[in-house]
């Protein structure tokens, strides 16, 4: 079946190939979900204003997943502050036609971004890509199925005993109680999956980009709420997406 979503706030296809993205891992907008202890294998295209869903399950009566899907996808989100912000800022107001209209695109589960969270440490951009498509395709982001032995051999190495113990853990003990989950991981979790723009990490990019785009040496983390406001972390986000080595 299919089902539409109004979408007008977004440009949907220039937001899928930007990058800024963890719901989709695949070359086309496609993917399967476990929601409800269910599997639903969705398609997505722009269609003017609308956003079309083509399903292979029923979603007349899954109010859920749909209102997870428009969360994920950052339909509702009005950035319009965040835009202001972006046209007065000395950097990205040179990229003010690749942010407005476009979104960050949230993993379709927390256990989905927590284990996206491990693979990316000490990884590139394009090897954690490869490995999440891995991971995806083979486990679906099901818990139940991150033992060990169904990791071993897709090339994770150290982080394999951290997958496991995440899918143990996950939903009983505090993030950062969780092995391998530290408080820089919890960070990139707060912006990318809870969507809370005021959540700000500090790495080697970060602090690059502050240092030579904007002037700035010490004091990262107030210099931020100076610069954006509640909004640093989606300000982080693209800055890291428009300096990253690709």
């Amino acid at each position: 079946m299919i089902v539409k979503l109004n979408a007008k706030r977004i440009d949907f296809m220039k937001t899928f190939k930007s990058g800024l993205f963890y719901f989709f891992y695949e070359e086309t907008p496609r993917r399967k979900v476990l929601f409800d202890r269910k599997t639903a294998e969705l398609s997505f295209r722009e269609n003017e204003k609308c956003l079309e869903i083509e399903s292979s399950r029923d979603l007349s009566n899954e109010k859920g997943l749909l209102e997870r899907i428009r969360f994920c996808l950052g339909l509702d989100e009005n950035l319009k502050e965040f835009h202001e912000i972006c046209r007065d800022d000395p950097v990205l107001k040179d990229y003010i036609d690749r942010i407005e209209t476009t979104r960050i695109f949230s993993a379709f589960s927390d256990f989905e971004a927590l284990v996206g969270a491990i693979i990316s440490q000490n990884n590139s951009y394009k090897n954690y890509r490869r490995k999440m498509l891995e991971v995806y395709l083979k486990l679906n982001f099901d818990p139940k199925k991150f033992t060990e032995s169904n990791l071993e051999g897709m090339g994770l190495g150290y982080k394999v005993p951290f997958l496991a113990t995440l899918a143990k853990d996950f939903g009983k003990k505090d993030l950062q109680a969780i092995r391998g989950i530290g408080p820089y991981s919890v960070q990139l979790y707060e912006i990318f999956q809870k969507r809370n723009y005021s959540a700000f990490y500090i790495d080697c990019l970060t602090e690059k980009i502050m240092r030579q785009r904007y002037g700035i040496n010490k004091d990262f983390e107030e210099e931020s709420w100076r610069l954006w406001g509640k909004w640093r972390g989606l300000a982080e986000a693209y800055l890291q997406r428009f300096f990253e080595k690709k």
